[in-house]
């Protein structure tokens, strides 16, 4: 009984902490007043914080990058930015993303978007409202969380349970989400040595290799942004013991 007391008040206690965390986020100035000039476009505008920023929060990392993610058009986020002289420029209007600066921040914000069509290193989106869709298309459960301002979290894959039981989850389909984007063959080795606590998926890790010559077509900027995040001196030491891993980065930086 006791043991079952201690997992539902640990439970409670890290999504009281999680909720007051995005709660202090949402208190900065710039943040603030992003939330509020798209929360109060229409009576169907939705800002939320989404990817890296929730999982840190939840994993008790330092945020260092705000990703957000809205059902409003691009042109409709731009025409609000313009209309309160706010700094803004094009990261990947194609795709959707924005980035916002407003006093030396920088603010990523993303339309609500569907993969059309994908070559592994390219994607043609349609945007949408979907807030489910939107989370389809993206890569590990952990990442396709969501919140709002006051810390409620949409979590349609059970991310945040992955997260915190150490399970690097992708979503869906192993091998389509790989030849959407074979950047996420490097990721997944990332996300491994940082959050799991489980044994490699050897049928995941058998698709990992089946797709590791569609590394060959990504950019050589993309290839190092990764790996730079990966030969961090903590991941560096995890990743000297785990061979499997080791096996695929040297296969893809020999």
């Amino acid at each position: 009984m006791k043991s079952i007391l201690d997992k539902i008040f640990k439970r409670t206690n890290n999504l009281d902490y999680i909720s007051k965390e995005i709660k202090n986020l949402s208190k900065r100035p710039h943040i603030n007043k992003i939330f509020k000039l798209i929360n109060n476009f229409s009576l169907d505008s939705e800002i939320r914080y989404v990817g890296g920023c929730v999982r840190k929060i939840i994993k008790k990392e330092l945020v260092d990058d705000i990703d957000l993610a809205t059902n409003l058009s691009p042109s409709e986020v731009t025409d609000i930015l313009k209309k309160n002289d706010i700094d803004f420029y094009d990261t990947g209007l194609e795709h959707g993303t924005i980035t916002v600066i407003i006093e030396e921040n920088k603010i990523e914000i993303t339309s609500l978007r569907e993969d059309i069509k994908t070559d592994g290193r390219h994607a043609e989106v349609k945007f949408s409202k979907d807030w489910k869709k939107d989370a389809l298309r993206r890569d590990f459960t952990f990442n396709a969380i969501y919140s709002d301002a006051e810390g409620n979290l949409f979590d349609p894959f059970n991310g945040k349970d992955d997260l915190e039981k150490g399970l690097v989850r992708f979503i869906g389909n192993v091998n389509q989400r790989i030849n959407e984007d074979f950047l996420r063959i490097l990721r997944y080795l990332r996300f491994f040595l940082n959050y799991s606590k489980q044994p490699h998926d050897l049928g995941v890790i058998s698709k990992l290799r089946r797709n590791i010559e569609g590394v060959s077509n990504l950019s050589k900027e993309r290839l190092l942004d990764e790996l730079k995040k990966i030969t961090k001196l903590s991941t560096l030491e995890k990743l000297s013991k785990d061979k499997i891993c080791l096996e695929i980065i040297l296969a893809i930086f020999p």
